[in-house]
């Protein structure tokens, strides 16, 4: 077994958000005045707003913005829309654009482009799709649609997207084989899914396989599934489609068994790379039913290639997960081989108002030696599309939504949190338009926190940045 993990501490929720409601109150929740930003020694804070780019709006589609610093200091923006061509038909497309945040230069490319299907209502191609860098080259991973059985239209494949010298090449990455029917071998993936690229810039991806797409079976699933794949080999066409069954593991859920029940799992799923670039899998589970489990949860695959799983916090029945970021802490200069612990920042949702601390943002990490939960702000209903980064000096910090007072009164604030050794201090940092969807939060050279975030308001990608240090 992977030596990075310990067996799992499992806690009752209610007890655990009691005791760590007191260490909060000792240590102090912030200033009086919620509108006024501080920083986490108590000086005001300012923070600015830079427009990234205008996203065209049509209809209900959304943009779900991704954002990753390069290692030449610019940053890489990711986003979903769709365009319509006058009398003809419309155009479901994956922008990039890279930002230098010295001189604002940016220059802008189309990853993918291409029509809606006819006759589906309220289609978004890519709700969700991953980008990630490979130096300063990036590889994007979204769903694909092909005509299934029933000719319809459906979500089907995972493509991956690389910018190499000559554009974009896109390839096939997964398929959601099936392996226990013959004649229809080709499942549905949905969403949910994450990336990353390992040092040798292969590409490894989790995502939920949510159908198999024909017969009574369909009501077991999501699953969750992860796959590697050689950089190299990654744009050779795969004429035989069993070569996927090779390719697509099961990493949690039924795996087309004749006794499983609905469970839901996968859900928010982010995918990390171990020292050995081994994967590790945060995610959640959502049983809805009476064998069903509410929790986050862990997988990891050791080195004879074998999956784990454990619990890092269970929910009681009902409760859900709202939002997930994963991150391991920091190298340790004195031994740069050690494994690092893992930081889990996590919002908690119920499916009725009640009761209201159902709704905030938690931090779990296994520094300790076992995982241990606390909550990072409860003020407010928040946590949602929360992103989790360290500080230069190791401090985990959380940019996430503001959604509403516990009054009733709509927020829809940018808010920022961070930990300061003692407790969480947390802060607006953004107010004006609803703003706070698709958050990434980053560190420049200087300790300066950034947020890529989306104004709805103002259909504005913009980065909301400390601007006085």
């Amino acid at each position: 077994m992977n030596q990075f993990f310990s067996i799992t501490k499992r806690a009752c929720m209610k007890a655990l958000i009691v005791s760590i409601a007191f260490v909060i109150s000792a240590c102090g929740s912030g200033p009086d005045d919620p509108l006024e930003p501080y920083n986490s020694e108590g000086r005001p804070r300012n923070w600015e707003s830079i427009s990234i780019a205008q996203v065209n709006t049509n209809g209900t589609t959304l943009p779900y913005v991704v954002a990753r610093p390069s290692v030449n200091r610019d940053v890489h923006f990711a986003w979903y829309n769709a365009n319509s061509i006058p009398e003809g038909p419309s155009f479901h497309q994956i922008n990039h654009l890279v930002w230098n945040p010295v001189t604002h230069v940016v220059s802008q490319s189309v990853v993918a482009n291409r029509p809606a299907p006819s006759g589906v209502n309220g289609f978004d191609r890519c709700d969700q799709f991953d980008m990630r860098l490979d130096g300063d080259t990036p590889i994007l991973i979204y769903p694909t649609y092909e005509t299934d059985d029933f000719l319809q239209q459906v979500e089907a494949d995972i493509a991956v997207n690389v910018y190499e010298s000559n554009g974009w090449q896109e390839s096939t990455g997964a398929v959601g084989f099936v392996d226990r029917n013959p004649v229809y071998q080709d499942g549905h993936i949905t969403d949910n899914m994450s990336l990353k690229v390992d040092g040798q810039g292969n590409v490894h991806f989790c995502y939920q396989y949510y159908t198999e797409g024909m017969d009574s079976a369909n009501f077991r699933y999501p699953d969750l599934y992860y796959v590697r794949r050689d950089r190299a080999t990654l744009s050779d066409p795969i004429v035989d489609i069993e070569q996927f069954a090779q390719l697509e593991e099961l990493v949690d859920g039924n795996a087309f068994s004749s006794f499983g029940v609905h469970n839901t799992v996968g859900k928010y799923s982010q995918l990390l790379l171990d020292e050995q670039d081994l994967p590790v899998i945060v995610y959640a589970e959502h049983g809805e039913n009476f064998m069903g489990t509410y929790a986050l949860k862990l997988a990891f695959k050791d080195k004879d290639g074998q999956w784990h799983r454990e619990i890092v916090d269970s929910l009681p029945d009902g409760w859900k997960i709202g939002s997930i970021s994963a991150v391991f802490y920091p190298i340790d200069p004195d031994d740069p081989t050690k494994n690092r612990p893992l930081a889990i920042a996590y919002a908690i949702r119920l499916p009725n108002p009640e009761p209201d601390n159902g709704h905030h943002l938690l931090f779990a990490s296994n520094r300790s030696g076992e995982w241990t939960t606390q909550m990072v702000d409860e003020s407010t209903w928040c946590g949602t599309h929360c992103s989790l980064a360290f500080t230069p000096d190791g401090r985990p910090a959380v940019a996430y939504l503001d959604e509403r007072s516990h009054s009733g009164r709509i927020h829809r604030f940018l808010k920022y949190a961070e930990f300061n050794g003692l407790c969480w201090n947390h802060e607006s940092a953004e107010e004006y338009g609803n703003v706070g969807r698709y958050n990434t939060l980053w560190f420049n050279e200087q300790g300066i926190p950034h947020i890529c975030t989306f104004n709805d308001t103002n259909n504005e990608i913009v980065v909301i940045r400390q601007s006085n240090g």
